[in-house]
């Protein structure tokens, strides 16, 4: 019954872009630009290290900085350098996530700034990823205008989405009060990026990620190991089996 109430709110609204899924090869160096959704709890080190765990050649580079939009981006505000980074960084994709509430209030700002930002990535010769983020603990009816704007955006600029909204939704939906959020009921919690970094390896890679590690690490500027996440077999399981699932969904 999930399953089919998920397929009729979202099978449609995906169909035109998910199917460049299977026609494209994994990156080798990879721009994640966006804001504190991305950085909590070390999301691109960790998508980098669970390549690694698969002896996938993967690696990452943000530029982010706490609460800012795409605009915030192009105009290098907030310290930011962004334009910069992608016209002298050689990157083959470029991760692009706005705003949380940008597809909620500021629909047409994400898509100006959207393609402002696509059209250099691709450019330099990137391909361009959008990073569909989750509703709001309290509000899990947001997802639908998220994942409908989202989608109109990829659809306009020939980008390719990782649904990582959507396999948060279905964690919710399996597991009522699965951890996924930090206290503040928006952020990501460890195991809330754990989930979201299992999207972004089937998505980058095209392989399930069922059967990664539960704990990841990555060395320091002196060679320490530094763990960048420790979870349970069990919540490391179920977190692979959604992302698999929601994948395999939209390909099929």
């Amino acid at each position: 019954m999930i399953k089919h109430k998920f397929v009729l709110l979202l099978g449609f609204v995906f169909f035109t872009t998910i199917n460049l899924l299977a026609q494209n090869t994994t990156p080798k160096k990879v721009l994640f630009v966006g804001n504190s959704y991305t950085y909590f709890w070390n999301l691109p080190q960790t998508v980098q290290a669970m390549a690694k765990a698969n002896k996938v050649n993967l690696t990452t580079r943000q530029s982010t900085s706490g609460g800012v939009h795409w605009g915030h981006h192009w105009r290098g505000e907030r310290q930011l350098n962004t334009q910069t980074i992608i016209k002298e960084g050689d990157f083959d994709a470029i991760v692009l996530q706005n705003h949380s509430m940008s597809a909620i209030n500021r629909v047409d700002s994400m898509f100006h700034y959207g393609q402002r930002l696509c059209k250099l990535g691709k450019q330099k010769g990137a391909q361009i990823f959008l990073y569909m983020t989750w509703a709001r603990e309290w509000d899990p009816y947001m997802q639908a205008t998220i994942t409908k704007e989202y989608t109109k955006l990829a659809e306009k600029l020939h980008a390719r989405i990782v649904p990582v909204g959507p396999a948060w939704e279905r964690a919710r939906q399996l597991r009522p009060g699965f951890p996924l959020y930090d206290e503040d009921r928006s952020h990501p919690s460890a195991l809330g990026t754990y989930l979201t970094a299992c999207v972004f390896y089937g998505i980058f890679t095209n392989q399930s990620p069922v059967g990664l590690p539960q704990r990841l690490t990555a060395f320091d500027k002196d060679g320490e190991k530094i763990y960048l996440t420790i979870q349970s077999k069990e919540n490391a399981l179920f977190c692979q089996k959604v992302a698999a699932e929601i994948i395999n969904e939209l390909i099929d």
